[in-house]
């Protein structure tokens, strides 16, 4: 998204070497973006941090993600602060299940069980993108 690219150093994708097939919520994904970070620091100036890291040296990360579980649960568990881009006004969450899904009844319990222990590592929720800068800002400022 280039109109994005401004607010971000790097971008990290689940298809990238190094991170397939550890997708989410495996933190595979968010160890890289650490370890990307970590590539970014040694060429300049800084700490290099472990993925458990979060503030206490002044240095804070921000997943920004549409699903509860995936992004902002696993995400937080690896010391990330999470935006969740939920694209509706309500709570984000859809109790249908899709026409292509296969998921079990079981599958869907305990899917909406992550959703639920996800919700309380939202630092910031977001409707629309243009919402993004300005949650950033909010978000590194507590």
């Amino acid at each position: 998204m280039p109109s994005m690219k401004e607010y971000f150093d790097f971008c990290i994708s689940g298809e990238d070497d190094g991170v397939f097939p550890r997708r989410k919520p495996d933190k595979g994904i968010y160890e890289a973006a650490v370890s990307k970070y970590n590539q970014i620091i040694m060429q300049g100036q800084g700490s290099i941090l472990s993925s458990q890291e979060s503030g206490e040296n002044g240095f804070n990360w921000i997943h920004v993600g549409d699903d509860l579980a995936n992004d902002v649960g696993a995400s937080a568990a690896c010391g990330a602060k999470s935006i969740w881009f939920t694209m509706e006004e309500d709570d984000g969450v859809d109790a249908r299940l899709p026409s292509w899904s296969t998921a079990t009844q079981e599958e869907l319990r305990k899917r909406a069980a992550l959703d639920e222990m996800a919700r309380e590592h939202v630092s910031a929720k977001i409707v629309s993108l243009v919402e993004l800068p300005a949650s950033i800002v909010d978000v590194l400022s507590r």
